[in-house]
């Protein structure tokens, strides 16, 4: 009898090869052809699990989103206000090898958004799911005394969202601005104008960066 395959097993399975292969090697030899050659099948086989490449790239972003979530939410853990938005931040920017390989993933997902719309459907996702975890981390440390009563935390929301996306696209340009010290710098500067006395002191708190 044919062997009987768990479908959505193998679709995880295709998708976490791809994100190792793009890991491992870079995007550019993270082909369809060299993704097939990974798991030892045809390259036809892939596409018994997905409509087409556009939709394991889909995937991948789907597991980024996700893996991202579990190490913020482990990171968070027992932390409130600029403190736990700054080590929320340490898991999205690319300032280490682990969210640094993310971007160049996450960012040619992007590339392929304006010819296919319906893709853009995750970003949209992740966006309205962070902005509401910057904001609620942005509320405590107004109730806590790190920022000022009026601060916008809407509007810094929003700053903080562009600029996440910003430096991973600078990421994968090598530019520059993609220094970590100098992500941190801008991030910070976002917030200093509001920032308390309390508020400049937690700004300083850098996370610890573990090889994962």
């Amino acid at each position: 009898m044919p062997k009987r395959v768990n479908r959505e097993a193998r679709r995880q399975e295709i998708v976490s090869t791809y994100l190792n292969l793009a890991a491992r090697d870079g995007m550019e030899a993270a082909t369809t052809r060299a993704l097939a050659a990974e798991l030892g099948v045809a390259t036809g086989a892939l596409w018994h699990y997905f409509k087409g490449f556009d939709e394991v790239l889909h995937e991948a972003l789907r597991q980024i989103f996700e893996d991202t979530n579990r190490r913020v939410a482990a990171r968070t853990e027992g932390r409130q206000g600029l403190e736990a938005l700054t080590e929320m931040l340490s898991e999205i920017i690319p300032v280490e090898e682990v969210t640094q390989k993310e971007a160049f993933v996450v960012v040619s997902f992007w590339g392929r958004v304006p010819s296919r719309p319906d893709m853009g459907q995750i970003q949209s996702e992740i966006v309205r799911q962070w902005h509401d975890d910057f904001y609620n981390l942005l509320s405590e440390a107004a109730e806590t005394g790190e920022l000022a009563p009026d601060a916008p935390l809407d509007e810094i929301s929003d700053v903080i969202l562009g600029l996440c996306t910003g430096l991973q696209i600078e990421y994968a340009l090598h530019t520059p601005l993609s220094a970590p010290e100098r992500q941190w710098r801008m991030l910070r500067h976002t917030l200093t104008p509001w920032a308390t006395e309390k508020g400049t002191q937690a700004l300083m708190h850098r996370p610890h960066i573990s090889v994962r």
